[in-house]
C-alpha cells in the first residue's frame, strides 16, 4: 500500500497544473528518489539476491557447484557500469535542480553513460558466450541474454540520441 501512495503522490505532481508540469527542482529530486531506489535494488540484486539464487542451485543440484563464482563475479563486473550510470544520473539530475543541463560536462555525463551501457552489452553477450563454451551456462540463458543485450544496446542508442541533441541545444543555448 505504502508503494501505491508513492505512485499516487507522483502522479498528483506530475499532473498538477493541468499537465506534465513540473519545476525543475522536483523534476530533480524525483531523480535523485529514482536512483536511490535504483540502487537499493541493485545492491539488493548483487549482495543478496544473485547469491541466494546461486547457493540455492547448487545445493539443488551439486554438479553446478563449480558454476558459483564464476557466474558470481560475471554479475558483479556486469553491476559496475550500472552504478556507475547511477552516480552520472545523481549528477545530472542536480543539473536539472539548477538549470544547467546544456553544459558540455552534462553532455559528457550522457555519453559517458552511453558507453558504459555499449560495455555493458558487448560485456554481457560475451560473458554468455564464453560461459556457455567451458560449459557453465545454458542455452536458454544464452536466449535471456541476448533478450537482454537488446534492451541495453537500445537504452544505449537512446542515450546517443539523447546526448546529440543536448548537444544541439547546448549550441542554440551558446548563439542566444
Amino acid at each position: 500500500y505504502i508503494v501505491f501512495f508513492i505512485f499516487y503522490d507522483i502522479l498528483k505532481i506530475i499532473y498538477l497544473k493541468g499537465g506534465f508540469y513540473m519545476s525543475s527542482k522536483t523534476l530533480g529530486n524525483l531523480i535523485k528518489f529514482s536512483v536511490v531506489a535504483m540502487s537499493i535494488c541493485g545492491l539488493f540484486l548483487c549482495l543478496f539476491f544473485i547469491p541466494t539464487l546461486g547457493t540455492s542451485i547448487t545445493k539443488a543440484h551439486p554438479q553446478f557447484t563449480s558454476w558459483f563464482w564464476p557466474w558470481l563475479i560475471f554479475s558483479w563486473i556486469l553491476a559496475i557500469p550500472y552504478f556507475a550510470i547511477m552516480v552520472y544520473i545523481w549528477k545530472f539530475s542536480n543539473s536539472v535542480i539548477q538549470e544547467t543541463i546544456f553544459t558540455p560536462q552534462t553532455i559528457k555525463w550522457v555519453k559517458s553513460s552511453a558507453v558504459l551501457l555499449f560495455f555493458d552489452s558487448v560485456f554481457l553477450l560475451i560473458g554468455s558466450i564464453v560461459l556457455l563454451l567451458c560449459n557453465m551456462n545454458h542455452p536458454g540463458i544464452l536466449l535471456i541474454s541476448i533478450i537482454v543485450d537488446i534492451f541495453v544496446t537500445t537504452l544505449a542508442l537512446l542515450t546517443v540520441i539523447f546526448a546529440r541533441y543536448l548537444t544541439k541545444a547546448s549550441i542554440l543555448q551558446q548563439k542566444n
